[in-house]
């Protein structure tokens, strides 16, 4: 195993260690459940307006909506942030050394992204992200990646291509990813959530004890070390 690989399994870990299963869990039903309010609201309002139109931005912030309402405890909680430029909102959740954000990417015939090494099309993901959220790609943004204080990953349910006629009450898969510093440069993580499970399954009760300071070291000395080789995916 290569140290890409070691740091990807690191970073699984990590995740498990910060984000306990069940709150992961309840991430998950409240994303299912705002794709079934937003679908359900769609097609009531719209019976004439193409929902290409305000489909993909219903499904967003009915998401960030769901997250918002999670309940908080000393080691989660969800607040509602406003882009920057102001404009719109986002919910950040923050989850010990851990922030996550959501943002739902649109998909056409290509199934969710599972392997980083598809570079060409990761940089299609992010096309989509930067336009979805703009502020999360600026300086003024709190950082992505591996921030001096917490590991920022992406929540990124996926849904298919909007027509009047696709269903879009449920998302088709669910990524979990965790970008660059600069997240146009890749990510030291994208796989599917599912994958995450039998990490949590792994560790049990027992979850190894990952020091943040030590994993976003390795992450940054791997951002430089691509860097240096002109990218090695």
């Amino acid at each position: 195993m290569n140290q890409a690989e070691l740091n990807k399994e690191e970073l699984c870990r990590f995740i498990c260690q910060e984000l306990p299963s069940y709150r992961l869990q309840q991430m998950l039903e409240s994303i299912e459940a705002a794709f079934q309010k937003s679908e359900s609201h769609l097609k009531e309002t719209y019976r004439h307006v193409p929902l290409a139109g305000p489909g993909p931005q219903s499904h967003h912030f009915t998401v960030q909506e769901a997250l918002l309402s999670l309940p908080k405890d000393e080691n989660f909680e969800v607040s509602n942030q406003v882009t920057k430029p102001a404009g719109g909102h986002y919910a950040l959740v923050c989850a010990g050394s851990m922030q996550i954000t959501t943002s739902v990417i649109t998909m056409g015939r290509t199934p969710p992204i599972r392997d980083a090494r598809f570079r060409r099309l990761l940089g299609l993901i992010n096309k989509r992200l930067e336009k979805q959220h703009p502020d999360l790609f600026k300086a003024s943004a709190s950082p992505l990646g591996p921030s001096q204080e917490a590991l920022h990953a992406l929540l990124l349910p996926h849904t298919t291509k909007w027509t009047d006629s696709s269903d879009h009450s449920s998302p088709i898969g669910v990524a979990i990813a965790v970008p660059y510093s600069d997240p146009r440069a890749g990510f030291h993580l994208f796989i599917d959530v599912g994958q995450l499970w039998q990490y949590y399954s792994e560790a049990g009760d027992e979850v190894e004890d990952i020091a943040y300071p030590t994993l976003r070291d390795r992450m940054r000395r791997a951002e430089n070390r691509d860097q240096s080789e002109g990218g090695n995916e």
